[in-house]
């Protein structure tokens, strides 16, 4: 292990917020002071307890300089700026990537490269301390990611669109801290204590804390699901033979039986000759995992409902005649299917072809509907202690919040977890202002036919917190289409207006 090493997010490429105080945070195993110089700046920083904090003042824009650290090892960091610093906090739609979107903004994102337009993925283990400990959580070590080339396309698409406006108007470098996780609750985002004043119970942390107890409660989860799956696989199963027996179904549809386990659904089609290049099959949503063939040759697989399949493959799969679409699907909860709503077609350089019609399905195997662990970003404070106070030194110049899906099914106290949580977010970071996506319109297609009561509360509640929660505005995502779609592709809207919110502080 290196003697001398820097928190994780400081590394190449990073953007630090201007006119604040700069802290540089790392540990020193030998030394008793380490040397940090920032561009023309230096400070020495004692270390204490193995760790190290340097403090610059407050420095106006700068692009392109350097960081270095000398201690019992030199580090030197390249590509270091100066500019303006935006935390991007909640759940999947502001996590969702730029690739995700790119069926409708593919023009947008080519247009150009934002080379100073960077993100940070914050995706640390999740630990939560024994009580009275300090959080034990630490940074991924991982460069900061440029807005250029394909490499764009795995930042926040919000944030991308959000921050390429920003900084064309300002040219000012911008700096991402993708601080989201598909999934996340308020409640993970939450320390202890404001938790236990809405209503959680000791019981509801107690038993993930300690070093390696969640990672654990996490693995053994993901066994559940490798298990569960194992089992919907029949033995001595014959697609083609089972085929031949297969029921005629119109698709898109939801499969209404209280099945849970493997079906496989296969589609035929003509073409009249052979076909060179690239090529898209678009299937959809589905729900809930999924294995997708193409003339006997598996093009994608997708292992949860929400991602639009989008499966690219070369053309020379396809032949002359009749060509088989197989998909193996798995239910988990006790129905799925493919959600009506959602473009089903194949993409071929000649043209499309419609998707949607007559397929045959088939059952594999009947099980018991699947039931896992919780995902650790539903743990209560999980995301506060490995994703806040992970940074709470990172200066920042505002907070950017897409989350409340996550919350629909109990929305009770949503208003008052919002008024504790960024109370404490700027205690943490200062008294920074928040932008705040309201969630999309969404019908669940299992069990919803209208937007449920629960979602539409949360909303009101995000719609009145300029009311109760100061330097507070609130960006309004437009309803998707379909309703369907819970991640919708347009972000660049929703990036435009919070640009907008934004540089109105």
């Amino acid at each position: 292990m290196s003697e001398t090493r820097l928190a994780g997010i400081y590394s190449n490429g990073i953007v630090l917020q201007r006119n604040k105080e700069i802290i540089i945070e790392g540990e020193e195993s030998t030394r008793s002071e380490v040397t940090v110089t920032l561009g023309d700046c230096t400070v020495t920083a004692a270390v204490e307890g193995g760790k190290f904090k340097a403090v610059f003042p407050p420095m106006d824009v700068v692009f392109d300089t350097e960081l270095k650290v000398e201690g019992t090892e030199v580090i030197i960091l390249k590509d270091v700026c100066i500019g303006d610093v935006f935390m991007l906090a909640g759940q999947s739609n502001m996590e969702l990537p730029v690739i995700r979107t790119i069926e409708l903004n593919k023009e947008e994102i080519e247009a150009g490269d934002y080379p100073y337009v960077r993100q940070y993925r914050l995706t640390p283990d999740l630990e939560i301390p024994l009580k009275g400990e300090e959080s034990i959580c630490t940074l991924p070590e991982a460069d900061w990611v440029k807005a250029s080339g394909t490499d764009k396309y795995e930042i926040s698409a919000i944030g991308f669109y959000a921050a390429k406006r920003i900084f064309e108007e300002k040219n000012v470098p911008v700096g991402l801290i993708l601080n989201a996780q598909g999934g996340a609750n308020i409640e993970s985002f939450m320390c202890e204590e404001d938790l236990f004043a809405t209503g959680t119970k000791d019981e509801d942390i107690d038993p993930y804390r300690g070093k390696g107890v969640l990672k654990a409660y996490v693995d053994e989860g993901n066994q559940k699901v490798v298990t569960w799956r194992e089992n919907t696989v029949a033995k001595d199963f014959s697609i083609e033979e089972a085929l031949a027996d297969g029921i005629n179904i119109r698709m898109p549809c939801i499969i209404a039986e209280d099945f849970s386990g493997s079906m496989w659904f296969a589609k035929e089609f003509e073409l009249d000759k052979e076909v060179e290049g690239e090529c898209l099959l678009r299937l959809g949503d589905l729900i809930d995992a999924d294995v997708t063939y193409l003339n006997g040759v598996e093009i994608g697989r997708t292992e949860y409902q929400y991602p639009p399949r989008k499966y690219v493959f070369d053309g020379s799969l396809l032949k002359a005649g009749k060509n088989t679409i197989w998909t193996r699907l798995i239910i988990e909860k006790g129905a799925g299917g493919f959600v009506p709503g959602h473009p089903y077609y194949l993409d071929i350089p000649s043209g499309r072809i419609d998707m949607s019609g007559t397929w045959k399905m088939v059952f594999e195997k009947q099980t018991e509907q699947f039931v896992g662990n919780k995902m650790a970003q539903n743990i209560p404070s999980a995301l506060y202690y490995a994703s806040l106070e992970t940074i709470r030194n990172i200066n920042i110049s505002q907070i950017w919040w897409c989350q409340g899906e996550s919350n629909a099914e109990f929305p009770e106290g949503y208003d008052k977890k919002m008024i504790l949580m960024f109370k404490k977010m700027r205690e943490m970071f200062g008294e920074v202002p928040v932008v705040l996506v309201k969630i999309a319109d969404y019908i669940n297609p299992l069990t919803d036919t209208r937007v449920p009561e629960g979602w539409r509360q949360i909303q009101k509640f995000q719609d009145d917190a300029p009311g109760y929660i100061g330097n507070l505005k609130v960006v309004t995502s437009p309803c998707p289409d379909p309703v369907y779609e819970l991640h919708p592709q347009n972000k660049s809207s929703i990036g435009a207006d919070v640009a907008k919110a934004s540089m109105e502080f």
